[in-house]
């Protein structure tokens, strides 16, 4: 142990060179730290994001690439329908918690007629002025009536969130199959409809009636129709839901119109969408997996982009520390050639003498990290606010500058497009400083001590004593 008494004798007498190196070990310690701290405070804010959105993937209509072909002069061709049959695998994926289907669709009057929009007499006098698709009769026709075709009415936003409400019968689930209907409260008093009754919808394309019994009658509190458009199948008082197989036949091709899913932990997204687009069949120039990626991105890139300099921190840091320290040690040998030489001609031995330079610079790294841990995070979370700071104004700017889309999809069914979160760039990370954090740090360190000791040594001590003696003379 003679060696580690002698590192500590020589600390103390080279008080100069040990606090030059203990400064420049507690700057390597403290970026470092920084580094780590701001890297993992900007993965906790990405898990905070992705919660926040939520945890639902939506298989939809790529719309954003297909009006960039448009936009580009590129003809898109035929959409190809979204069936059933393609990602009926997908709701049995182990990601999945529950799922939801949509087909959005219309329908006209047969027996029984829709709720008057209170707007459309004002608007054009009761008639139809919009045309929409073509009767038998080779007149336009407007539907009466908005179908939203699901799987399950309680997992649909607008009855999770209280804007719809069944008040007598069931809602639609899993189990339901064939012409059942749920429709609104004011279309069954006005055509005395209740729970069992049976009336009649006209698909569009063919005028084909189809008879439906009322499964249940739900209450809306949402809004009357659209204010630019007045037309009666507008009104929420004539949407009415259905099974997705009894939606079909009135959907334009058979086509789903989307199917969400919602994952058991928001942190299986990516797992999932990698399964989902393996075992699916539909067509990935159309079709994608959405998991509200826009806004994710939107909120994430500014905490990205400042992990990825923190990064960069950590490693420049590590190698110029290293490289500084290196040189450090290699004076400090140069200067202690005499020394070495008459330890090693008295029989000590070389690994302890190598173990004394080890121990001299451990002791004042000791001393650093113990130091830095409780500056580190002040530091990190200063350089972390100035940068964050600039990056959301960035992201702000670049937004600004974006040119704005011209198109506009409406969905007339129960899409919850509406109603997804929307993303807004993350403008605060809190920086901590954790356990993981100082095993890093200390496992870092301890590299760059133990590289940058033993190669100066190596150098010298490779030669004889007597040779070490003869040089410095």
């Amino acid at each position: 142990m003679d060696f580690i008494r002698r590192a500590c004798i020589s600390i103390w007498a080279k008080k100069g060179k040990s606090l030059l190196m203990l400064i420049l070990l507690f700057v390597l310690c403290s970026l470092v730290f920084a580094g780590f701290a701001i890297q993992s405070a900007t993965e906790k804010s990405a898990d905070i994001a992705r919660k926040k959105l939520g945890g639902d993937v939506t298989l939809n209509l790529n719309m954003d690439k297909l009006m960039k072909d448009m936009e580009a002069g590129k003809q898109p061709g035929e959409i190809p329908p979204l069936k059933l049959e393609e990602i009926k695998k997908v709701k049995d994926l182990e990601q999945v918690a529950s799922y939801q289907y949509l087909v959005d669709a219309s329908a006209a009057k047969v027996d029984k007629g829709p709720v008057k929009s209170e707007k459309k007499e004002d608007a054009d006098g009761g008639g139809n002025s919009m045309t929409v698709a073509g009767g038998a009769d080779g007149q336009a026709q407007m539907p009466d009536f908005m179908l939203s075709g699901t799987n399950n009415t309680d997992g649909l936003s607008t009855f999770k969130k209280g804007k719809e409400k069944i008040v007598s019968g069931k809602g639609i689930t899993n189990k339901d199959k064939g012409n059942l209907a749920v429709i609104e409260k004011r279309f069954a008093d006005q055509n005395k409809l209740k729970v069992g009754d049976t009336f009649k919808l006209k698909e569009m394309e063919t005028n084909k009636p189809i008879e439906f019994t009322v499964h249940g009658i739900y209450t809306s509190n949402q809004a009357t129709g659209s204010q630019q458009f007045p037309v009666d199948f507008m009104e929420p008082a004539n949407k009415i839901y259905m099974p997705v197989d009894a939606a079909m036949p009135f959907s334009h091709n058979g086509s789903l119109t989307s199917a969400t899913y919602t994952m058991t932990d928001p942190q299986l997204i990516n797992a999932f969408k990698k399964a989902a687009s393996k075992i699916s069949e539909v067509d990935k120039d159309f079709y994608r997996w959405d998991a509200n990626d826009e806004a994710y991105k939107k909120m994430i890139t500014p905490i990205q982009n400042v992990a990825s300099f923190a990064n960069i921190i950590v490693v420049i840091t590590a190698l110029a520390g290293g490289l500084i320290l290196a040189l450090l040690v290699l004076l400090s040998i140069r200067e202690r050639r005499f020394e070495m030489g008459v330890l090693l001609s008295l029989g000590e031995n070389k690994a302890k003498l190598i173990g004394q330079f080890l121990v001299e610079v451990i002791i004042i790294g000791m001393i650093a990290f113990s130091v830095a841990c409780f500056t580190s995070q002040p530091i990190g979370q200063a350089v972390t606010n100035q940068m964050l700071a600039k990056e959301v104004q960035q992201a702000k700017d670049d937004e600004a500058n974006e040119p704005k889309s011209g198109g506009m999809v409406a969905s007339f069914g129960g899409s919850d497009e509406a109603d997804k979160p929307k993303g807004e760039a993350i403008d605060s990370v809190n920086v901590t400083i954790s356990r993981q954090d100082m095993v890093e740090v200390v496992g870092i360190g301890m590299l760059v001590v133990i590289i940058a000791t033993l190669l100066p040594c190596l150098f010298i001590i490779r030669l004889q004593p007597k040779m070490i003696l003869s040089k410095n003379d």
